[in-house]
C-alpha cells in the first residue's frame, strides 16, 4: 500500500507491507522495519530495531485526516493515494457524528457548548492520556448537539464525548 503523507507543510510518499509478522515503512525512499502492538483503539506500542519502543496514539479528523503523536511529539497527517498526489483540501465528516475518546484518559478541559456552531478541525475536548494532553477536535463543520463529558471526569477509549450535528 502506498500514500503521501503531509507532516509539518512537506508531503512525504510512504509505503508499508507486512513481512512474517512485522512491518516494512518506506519514508521517501528509506526503508524502516518495525513491529507494532495494538493496545487500544487509537493506541498502539511502536517496536524499532533499536530496541525503542515507543507509544502512537493517533485521532482521526476527517476523511483521510488524523493527528498522531508519537512518544511526546504530535503532528497532523493527511494521506493521499498516489493517484490523487496533487489534489488540495481534504474531504470533512459532514451530517451527525460522534466523537469519541480515542484512549482511556482524563478530560481537562471542554471548549464548546451545546447549541455552538464548530468548523472541521475546531478542537472541543482536551484529553489527558498517558502524560500527553490529546485534542479532540471536530471532524466537520455542525453544531454540538450534546457534551457528555466535563472537566476531571475519567473516561474510557471509545466514549462518546461530544455528539456534533
Amino acid at each position: 500500500m502506498k500514500w503521501w503523507l503531509e507532516r509539518d507543510g512537506r508531503r512525504l510518499e510512504v509505503a508499508a507491507r507486512r513481512l512474517d509478522g512485522t512491518w516494512e515503512v518506506t519514508v521517501d525512499g528509506t526503508p524502516y522495519r518495525v513491529d507494532m502492538l495494538p493496545l487500544h483503539p487509537g493506541l498502539d506500542a511502536l517496536f524499532c530495531p533499536d530496541g525503542r519502543a515507543l507509544g502512537v496514539a493517533s485521532q482521526r479528523l476527517g476523511r483521510d485526516h488524523f493527528r498522531v503523536a508519537v512518544a511526546q511529539r504530535q503532528f497532523e497527517v493527511r494521506l493521499r493515494d498516489p493517484l490523487d498526489r496533487e489534489t488540495n483540501g481534504a474531504a470533512v465528516h459532514t451530517g451527525p457524528h460522534e466523537l469519541r475518546a480515542p484512549i482511556p484518559g482524563r478530560v481537562v478541559s471542554v471548549a464548546v457548548a451545546e447549541g455552538e456552531e464548530v468548523t472541521a478541525g475546531q478542537p472541543l475536548v482536551i484529553l489527558e492520556a498517558m502524560k500527553m494532553e490529546n485534542q479532540i477536535c471536530a471532524e466537520g463543520p455542525g453544531r454540538v448537539e450534546r457534551v457528555l463529558v466535563a472537566p476531571g471526569v475519567t473516561v474510557e477509549g471509545g466514549q462518546i464525548l461530544v455528539v456534533v450535528a
